[in-house]
């Protein structure tokens, strides 16, 4: 959230004193090979995708029918599934990564190198002891990246995953140890454009496996509800399309498949130098 220029990457002075600047790293590795596959075999069957009202079948045993992919919805809604595997990484080490990022844009930048510019909350308590690492990034974080060749100006709220669920929910089935559950609008004009949801899932043979899903559009003006006209219109409209200006789905399949492979390389150890 800061005000001064944007740019990609770090600067001459930018990680100078900081003590994680040795986590910085802009040789990101290649795409999974489970993404790549998804990649190579294009959009999906609208068939396929998982209705945000059925978001808790992420809490069910096994893998759902898409695990990556995308694919677009007659609604004008795009959605993506995306796994990566983290081996290393826990729950508690992604939650509490979700609060401390938010600090300085050049925290947020060793996420995802080539696409992040700047990240920040109103409230600025990513170091604040008081607060959990869950209270710390459960609020409204303001979002300048790249998904694809656009820049992106977003806001994301995020709020407690009991929000998301049906009250009988088991949020911690299956190995379950993190579910990170936002909101996101456009800053200007005030559009609702998605939703996302992280899981973290944690298995003693098989290592961490991150699941991420999103819902892309179709656009909600605040205040209209999605089945208002001017929502619908927008809808088919392809608004979505037009206000990214590529493909939609694929650009976000690529984006999280790079950022949170990127990730799993150094949280760990970033997770260990702030918990000794």
């Amino acid at each position: 959230m800061s005000s001064k220029s944007l740019y990609l990457g770090m600067r001459a002075g930018d990680l100078e004193g900081k003590p994680y600047s040795h986590h910085w790293n802009p040789s990101m590795a290649p795409l999974q090979p489970q993404v790549r596959e998804a990649l190579l075999h294009g959009p999906e069957a609208e068939e396929l995708a998982l209705p945000l009202n059925e978001a808790h079948r992420l809490l069910e045993a096994g893998p759902l029918p898409l695990e990556n992919g995308y694919t677009e919805r007659a609604s004008g809604e795009f959605f993506v599934a995306v796994e990566t595997q983290m081996p290393s990484v826990t729950g508690a080490m992604f939650e509490w990564w979700m609060g401390w990022h938010t600090g300085e844009p050049q925290r947020y930048k060793l996420w995802h190198p080539r696409a992040h510019l700047d990240n920040g909350t109103r409230e600025g308590h990513s170091d604040n002891p008081q607060l959990s690492d869950r209270d710390k990034y459960l609020t409204t974080h303001f979002v300048t990246e790249y998904v694809g060749r656009k820049c992106q100006r977003i806001t994301i709220h995020f709020s407690p995953a009991e929000g998301w669920f049906p009250p009988s929910t088991q949020l911690d089935a299956h190995g379950t140890t993190a579910l990170v559950c936002g909101t996101v609008h456009l800053r200007s004009p005030r559009i609702k454009i998605a939703h996302l949801i992280h899981q973290i899932r944690e298995d003693p043979h098989s290592g961490t496996v991150m699941r991420s899903r999103f819902w892309l559009g179709p656009p909600e003006w605040r205040g209209i509800s999605r089945e208002h006209w001017l929502s619908r219109t927008l809808g088919r409209a392809g608004a979505m399309r037009r206000q990214h200006g590529g493909d939609l789905g694929r650009d976000m399949l690529v984006h999280c498949g790079m950022e949170m492979n990127h990730l799993g390389s150094f949280l760990p150890a970033l997770y260990a130098d702030y918990h000794d």
